[in-house]
């Protein structure tokens, strides 16, 4: 009696489970969802319906119409993780968490112009390409960027100096600004670093990057990298803010530097 008694429980619980299914397929549907295994990132997941615990998969209510649209007006792309040297615009994040990508501010998407060895001028109007593709010893001689920088507001990213991994132009002064959410913390990390050796007479090096925690004044300076190469070197801010200051004189340049940064509790 006792065994009939509770398998009478589980036929009604188990027809409750299914009534409440059938229930939540209907409202899913009557709602304009769809029952699927798993909701796209652009889905909103409302809850369990359906056979084989599928979700009510609806349409986002957060509409970005009008954010893609200024993305598009800079020419923007709209990506998880913006790639090296774009910049973060700041539009964003979209309904999908991705952000706003804008393409570099200077591309030199000229062809080689292939010169004798060491034909390339050191200076700030051409640079030695090293991915260039000239015959026997020949260099392949781009235009320098004269403009150089960014802005950073992902929760994760990375940039590199101006031609990395070909050599730098001289006589620059890039600042990449990184912002993370309130209440984070930033961690960078150099992955290669290259700049000339050597301190100038004024006692700063010839060739330098600053590292600030938060904004640029003497007292917000963590360090200031010159020489190498070298690489894993590590920053921790304590604010949300960290600003990258590369400088560069007016002779000789080297590889420069690749960075990534993420975001710390």
């Amino acid at each position: 009696m006792k065994f009939v008694f509770v398998l009478a429980i589980f036929i009604v619980c188990a027809a409750a489970v299914t009534i409440l299914k059938v229930k939540n397929t209907r409202q899913c549907k009557s709602n304009g969802g769809v029952c699927k295994q798993t909701c796209a990132v652009d889905e909103e997941d409302i809850g369990q319906c359906c056979r084989n615990s599928n979700r009510c998969c609806q349409t986002s209510t957060c509409i970005d119409t009008l954010q893609y649209a200024q993305c598009k007006a800079k020419n923007g792309d709209i990506k998880p993780v913006c790639d090296a040297n774009e910049q973060d615009t700041g539009i964003g994040p979209f309904c999908n968490t991705h952000r706003c990508c804008e393409p570099p501010t200077c591309i030199a998407k000229v062809d080689c112009n292939c010169k004798h060895f060491n034909d390339c001028p050191i200076g700030n109007t051409e640079y030695e390409d090293i991915t260039g593709n000239c015959s026997g010893s020949d260099e392949c001689c781009k235009p320098c960027c004269l403009t150089c920088g960014g802005i950073f507001k992902g929760p994760v990213g990375s940039f590199t100096s101006p031609n990395y991994p070909s050599k730098y132009c001289i006589d620059q002064h890039c600042y990449y600004n990184i912002t993370v959410a309130e209440g984070l913390k930033v961690i960078l990390k150099f992955t290669y670093f290259h700049l000339e050796a050597g301190i100038s007479t004024s006692g700063l090096p010839y060739d330098f990057v600053q590292i600030y925690d938060g904004e640029v004044k003497a007292e917000a300076l963590l360090d200031t990298l010159y020489g190498g190469p070298t690489e894993g070197k590590e920053f921790n801010s304590t604010s949300n803010k960290m600003i990258i200051h590369f400088v560069t004189d007016d002779r000789d340049h080297f590889p420069g530097f690749s960075v990534s940064y993420k975001t710390l509790q």
